[in-house]
C-alpha cells in the first residue's frame, strides 16, 4: 500500500486496523507530507541524462563473433636521433668509451657531478695517472677540468647557503600534546658562510691592489704619488684588519702576497 492510498483510506474510514501499522504510527500530518513527496516527479538520474552513443557496428554480429575486427593502427616510430655532442655519445654506451676524447668527455661530466677526481676517474674507467698526463699535455683539457671543479664548487656553495638559511621547526610537547614551537637556526653554519664571504672579499681586494701596484710600476716613477698611494693602501688594510679582528681565520695566500708587494713597494 502506497502512502497516497493510505492517506485516502485514513480520510474516508479514519484511523483503524485497515491501515498498516507503520502509517498509523506516522500520524496524519506526516502521512500527508510523505504522500506529497511521492507525488512529485522524480528527477532523471545522471545515467539517464547521459547521451546514448550511436553504434557503428551490429551488436549481434559482434556477440556471435562474425564481425571483422578493424586492423590495428600501426604507430610510426620516429628514428632514434644520434647524440650530437661528444659527451652524449660517450655517455650513451659506456662500452664505446674507447677513444681518448670520449674518455675525457666522460670524465669531465662525472667530475662536474661528483667533484672528486678519483670517483670521476672510476666512473669513466680511466686511470688517474693518464688523466694527469692529459692535463699536463692538453691545455684545453686542463681548462675544462678547472671549469668542472668550479661548477661543482658553486653548486656546493649554493647548497651550504641554502642550508644555513633553513629554519628548523621543533614542536614543544607537554602531556602528549603540542603546546608550541621552537624555531632553530644553525648559527655555526651562518658563521661559516659569513667567514667564507669575508675571505672572498679580502681576496678580491688583494687582487685589485696587486693589479693597481703593477700598473703603477709600469708608469713613469712618481715618488710622491707612489708614496701617497701606498699610504692609502696601508691605511685601508689596517682598517680592514681592525674591522675583522674577531675573525680567527688565518691570512689567505692572496693577503700574504699583497703584504709582500706593499713592503717591496715601500
Amino acid at each position: 500500500m502506497t502512502a497516497q492510498e493510505a492517506l485516502e483510506r485514513w480520510e474516508i474510514f479514519g484511523d483503524g486496523p485497515h491501515l498498516p501499522q507503520i502509517y498509523r504510527d506516522m500520524g496524519l500530518t506526516r502521512l500527508r507530507i510523505l504522500a506529497a513527496e511521492e507525488a512529485k516527479p522524480s528527477l532523471p538520474s545522471a545515467m539517464d541524462r547521459m547521451p546514448i552513443p550511436r553504434l557503428n557496428y551490429n551488436p549481434l554480429d559482434r556477440a556471435l563473433g562474425r564481425e571483422t575486427p578493424p586492423a590495428p593502427a600501426v604507430k610510426e616510430e620516429a628514428p632514434p636521433q644520434a647524440p650530437k655532442s661528444l659527451r652524449d655519445r660517450a655517455l650513451t654506451n659506456p662500452a664505446r668509451l674507447r677513444t681518448p676524447a670520449r674518455k675525457r668527455a666522460s670524465f669531465r661530466y662525472h667530475l662536474a657531478m661528483c667533484g672528486f677526481v678519483a670517483e670521476a676517474a672510476e666512473r669513466a674507467k680511466v686511470n688517474r695517472s693518464t688523466l694527469y698526463r692529459w692535463r699536463d699535455e692538453l691545455p684545453r683539457f686542463a681548462e675544462l677540468w678547472d671549469k668542472a671543479i668550479a661548477q661543482r664548487t658553486r653548486a656546493v656553495d649554493d647548497d651550504i647557503i641554502l642550508r644555513a638559511g633553513h629554519v628548523e621547526v621543533q614542536p614543544i610537547l607537554y602531556a602528549g600534546k603540542k603546546v608550541g614551537e621552537r624555531r632553530r637556526i644553525d648559527s655555526r653554519m651562518l658563521m661559516h658562510v659569513q667567514n667564507r664571504l669575508d675571505v672572498d672579499r679580502r681576496r678580491a681586494e688583494d687582487r685589485a691592489e696587486r693589479r693597481e701596484l703593477a700598473a703603477l710600476r709600469t708608469k713613469p716613477l712618481d715618488e710622491a704619488a707612489l708614496a701617497e698611494r701606498l699610504l692609502v693602501l696601508m691605511e685601508r688594510r689596517r682598517e680592514t684588519r681592525h674591522s675583522v679582528s674577531h675573525d680567527t681565520t688565518p691570512d689567505t695566500p692572496d693577503s700574504a702576497n699583497a703584504n709582500k708587494d706593499l713592503d717591496k713597494a715601500a
